[in-house]
């Protein structure tokens, strides 16, 4: 008999829930890190798997009992990219139509795995209302630091759309993007210098210098279209005259 991987079991259940990798995590009340940590193991605490089945609403023997094991070729076998493209392609509503949200937590994990389509579907939906900003083409990114200050501040989300590398030549100069490289996430303005490189500027110039990148270390670029701000200004004092 095959051994059955727990960890991936729950793994495979919570990406076919409802609720998704983040609203098992909610609804446990642990931190998304211990889920993805117990995904690894083959066998998990007892008192875990109590707790994982109650919140996704499946008896503990048919969720820890092979259904969800790949290695067993259930109809509940993982998700791969290609049954997430598949999903999306047919509309069965399994996967919201929403933009996916890259916060500051998990940018260091979204440049090592920002072409695995899984990676991507685990990642928080947010629903812009009466916008037109929904799919892959677009994508939410949390603003880390103060290097685009005033115009941007740390905690800002700003909705953005993807630029295909075939168009990196023909960029509007100076317009604010979101740059994705080997090891970073960077929100700046881009000059395109030459045909192979941009001129990344930061709004906060005194703290933050001009620095040449080329176009080859750049692994996803995205036009910030909107901003979403969080900061409420001041109350404005008024003369009574009533």
């Amino acid at each position: 008999m095959t051994q059955i991987h727990e960890g991936e079991a729950l793994q495979n259940a919570a990406r076919m829930s409802k609720l998704g990798v983040h609203g098992l995590a909610d609804a446990m009340g642990v931190p998304r890190s211990t889920l993805y940590y117990n995904f690894k193991k083959d066998e998990l605490d007892d008192d875990f798997k109590t707790k994982a089945a109650q919140a996704l609403g499946i008896a503990s023997t048919r969720l820890f009992g092979g259904a969800y094991n790949p290695d067993n070729h259930a109809p509940a076998a993982r998700l791969t990219g290609d049954d997430l493209r598949r999903m999306k392609a047919f509309g069965d509503g399994s996967i919201p139509e929403g933009i996916a949200v890259v916060p500051i937590m998990a940018q260091a994990g979204y440049s090592k795995h920002y072409l695995d389509p899984t990676y991507a579907a685990e990642l928080q939906q947010m629903h812009l209302p009466n916008l037109p900003y929904r799919g892959e083409r677009y994508r939410a990114f949390e603003v880390s630091g103060d290097s685009m200050e005033p115009t941007l501040k740390e905690g800002f989300l700003i909705v953005c759309e993807k630029v295909e590398q075939d168009f990196w030549n023909t960029t509007a100069q100076f317009y604010i993007y979101v740059v994705v490289t080997e090891d970073r996430i960077m929100v700046k303005r881009l000059f395109r210098k030459e045909d192979h490189s941009f001129v990344c500027i930061s709004d906060n110039e005194e703290f933050y210098p001009q620095f040449v990148l080329p176009m080859s270390e750049i692994k996803e670029l995205w036009l910030v279209k909107r901003k979403i701000d969080w900061d409420m200004p001041p109350p404005k004092r008024f003369e009574i005259n009533v």
